[in-house]
């Protein structure tokens, strides 16, 4: 199954640069200038800023990117009763986006906060999807991946005959 994943380009512009740009920078170093992880996703020149902002730049778009891809892997998990062939439907791919945002804020969110609130949606409606797609009697993307599998025999009555 093919989901599109946003980029990090797509997060900041969606939430406001600097939002996730707050969020995403690493805790132990000081929040730079959103132009410059807007400007570092988006592979614009650099040259204008000083070394250690950019090192901040790349080390926030690592943890976007990382964000990014424990949201498919958490979508994925709900998608797993989906027929082989069949796509997930349009709004996975937003709602992918709002996943990623909730993992940048992490436990900074507060319980009633939007960012929780419109995770739980998500996670709600996905359940209902996942639900749905098990009634439907698919089980594990069609396949269950198991498969059994043994070393040869290394005695039988052939070659235990002589003894």
């Amino acid at each position: 199954m093919n989901l599109s994943l946003p980029s990090a380009s797509q997060l900041l512009i969606r939430f406001g640069a600097r939002d996730i740009t707050a969020v995403a920078v690493p805790d132990t170093e000081r929040v730079i200038d959103p132009a410059l992880v807007l400007a570092a996703a988006d592979g614009s020149p650099l040259d204008e800023w000083p070394p250690e902002d950019i090192a901040i730049a790349v080390a926030t778009l690592v943890r976007i990117a990382d964000a990014v891809k424990r949201a498919r892997s958490e979508v994925s998990f709900y998608l797993r009763f989906r027929a082989a062939g069949e796509d997930a439907p349009a709004w996975v791919t937003d709602d992918l986006a709002e996943i990623a945002r909730y993992h940048l804020y992490d436990d900074a969110g507060k319980e009633d906060s939007t960012v929780r609130v419109l995770y739980k949606d998500v996670i709600k409606r996905l359940e209902t999807l996942a639900k749905e797609d098990k009634e439907r009697g698919a089980s594990d993307g069609g396949q269950s991946g198991f498969q059994i599998s043994h070393q040869p025999r290394l005695m039988t009555r052939s070659t235990l005959r002589d003894l």
